[in-house]
Formats: structure tokens, C-alpha cells, sequence
């Protein structure tokens, strides 16, 4: 049988989304809507998907952007497991349940976003208080569970099973960070995912627009782009020393600056806040990164 449901996106922007912003967060919309058909069956005992059509049907530029999906999944379910598919899902004849089975549809996607995210923060800045974008990762998964009579357990080893693989968990952490590059080129606009919110302050822990290159690559170094520096520390006759920053993006402590060949020390003269381009140095300390020292490689804006 055929299901069909809506997927909206609506991120609460003041100004116009670059293009490629837009471009960006609809290949993580889609992503993540892959992520959320391929994770259903492994959730679901007897739900078979047998096709995934993913269709843009409309796009907003109007602020706020607007993005609406239609998803078309192809099911069956599997006659000797057929008991087992949750009521919450079918009825007693076997047929979807339109607005239940949407409801966990949403409810997983964003499971995936939220996953995705902790996942990105670990590697940006290592591990250390989740804030509360865990808080309402742990609050997706417990409604899930609720919805279809399984464990919180279970959710969280299919998760760590699937993401476990290198390749897949590349691909979910930088559907995230295209996900949240609208928002976060916008002081860290809210998004409504159908309808349910996702808050400024959790779409502000989540790390700057990043994206995964070389997975192999260990060395402690981060680059981030167009994000905000405080500057608490300058020194005009050197680019090298005397200089020392705040990447909120990163972290809230105090750090050493330096400045590349491409940033001259009077571009940054007697202003306290700028926009611009950094790599981010780390000291590993067991399994955390810690961040050390700030490169700036370019200037956006400034005040």
C-alpha cells in the first residue's frame, strides 16, 4: 500500500536564505527523511518499506523560509509479524492509521536532527554538558518509545548500531549542519519541524556550520565559518600575540588569537564584536577536546 505525508520545515528567519543555504537544507531535509524510512523498520516489527518517493512540493523565500515536503513510503507488513505492528500505527484490519503513523514519522526525523546534532557537538568540542538540546533528544526518544511499545534502550541501540558505521555517521553530522545553516547564519533562528518547535537557545548549541571532509582526519583543529568573535584582547603592532577572543560558536572561554596573513590588525582596531572565519585549535585530554587557541583567517563584518 501506498502512504503519503507532509514534511514542512519552517525556519523563522528575519531576512532572505542564501541560495545556497536553501540548497544546503533541502539535500539535509532529504537526508534526514532517508535516515528516518531506513530507521522505521529496524523500530517497527513486520513494516516493510518497499519504496521511498521524496518530492519537494513548495518553497517559501518569503521570510520566514518555508519548506514542504511530500513523502510517499510503499508498505507492507509481514504476515507472520503482523501482530506485532503497534495499534498505534494500524487498525484492526492492517491499515495505516494516517495521522498516528505521521506523527511518528515526524517524531523519528527529528530524533535523527537531535542525534545528528549531539553527534556534531562531540566532535567539534568533545564531550561535556549536553544542555538542552539532550534534554529534548532524551524527550523525542521516550515519546517514540511510548508510541510504539518498545524500550528507550531499543531506540538508542538501533541509533548507535546504524551511526556506529563511519560512512553513515559522516553523512547524518553534516545533513545536520546543513539542517541548522539558516538558522545559524540568522542569530540562531527557531525551526518548526510540523509544527513542533525547535527553540533559539537549542538551535544555538548547536556547532557553527561544519562539515566532515576526511573522517580519518584526527588532528584537534576545527574550522568554522561566519560566526561571531568577541574581541577581549588587541594588539595592533602584532598579529601573532596579544590578542586573545570569545568564540561563543565554541565555547564561552577565553582564548588566545592569532591572526593570519589574510586579516590585518586594523581591520579588527578598537572593535569589540566581529563576523568572520576561524579554525579553532585542541588540546585532546582523554577522550575531550578542549579548545586552546583561535586562527582568524577572515573578516566579514564587524562593530
Amino acid at each position: 500500500m501506498q502512504h503519503n505525508t507532509d514534511f514542512a520545515v519552517r525556519y523563522l528567519t528575519t531576512d532572505p536564505v542564501p541560495i545556497r543555504d536553501i540548497i544546503g537544507s533541502l539535500q539535509a531535509v532529504e537526508t534526514i527523511l532517508g535516515e528516518t524510512t531506513k530507521l522505521l523498520p529496524e523500530l517497527i516489527p513486520g513494516l516493510q518499506i518497499q519504496k521511498v518517493d521524496i518530492r519537494v512540493r513548495e518553497i517559501s523565500q518569503n521570510s520566514p523560509l518555508r519548506e514542504l515536503f511530500a513523502i510517499g513510503l510503499f508498505v507492507a507488513f509481514q504476515k507472520q509479524l503482523e501482530a506485532e505492528v503497534p495499534q498505534v500505527i494500524t487498525d484492526a484490519t492492517g491499515v495505516i492509521i494516517p495521522d498516528r503513523f505521521d506523527t511518528i514519522v515526524t517524531v523519528l526525523a527529528m530524533i535523527v536532527v537531535f542525534y545528528g546534532a549531539s553527534a556534531l557537538k562531540d566532535f567539534v568540542v568533545g564531550r561535556g554538558n549536553e544542555g538542552s538540546a539532550k534534554v529534548q533528544l532524551d524527550a523525542l526518544i521516550a515519546e517514540l518509545a511510548s508510541d510504539l511499545g518498545v524500550s528507550e534502550r531499543t531506540i538508542r541501540d538501533r541509533l548507535e548500531a546504524r551511526y556506529g558505521e563511519k560512512t553513515l555517521w559522516k553523512r547524518l553530522i553534516n545533513g545536520t549542519s546543513r539542517f541548522f545553516a539558516p538558522s545559524k547564519h540568522q542569530d540562531s533562528a527557531a525551526v518548526e519541524v510540523n509544527g513542533r518547535q525547535i527553540s533559539q537557545d537549542v538551535v544555538r548549541e548547536v556547532p557553527a556550520e561544519y562539515l566532515v571532509e576526511d573522517i580519518s582526519d584526527e588532528r584537534p583543529a576545527r574550522t568554522f565559518e561566519n560566526v561571531e568573535i568577541e574581541l577581549h584582547a588587541q594588539d595592533r603592532d602584532h598579529t601573532g600575540r596579544g590578542w586573545a577572543a570569545i568564540v561563543n560558536a565554541v565555547s564561552g572561554q577565553r582564548l588566545k588569537m592569532k591572526l593570519m596573513d589574510e586579516v590585518s590588525a586594523n581591520e579588527l582596531w578598537r572593535k569589540d564584536k566581529i563576523v568572520g572565519d576561524v579554525t579553532v585549535l585542541f588540546d585532546r585530554i582523554g577522550s575531550d577536546l578542549v579548545p586552546r587557541e583561535v586562527h582568524l583567517h577572515r573578516v566579514r563584518s564587524g562593530s
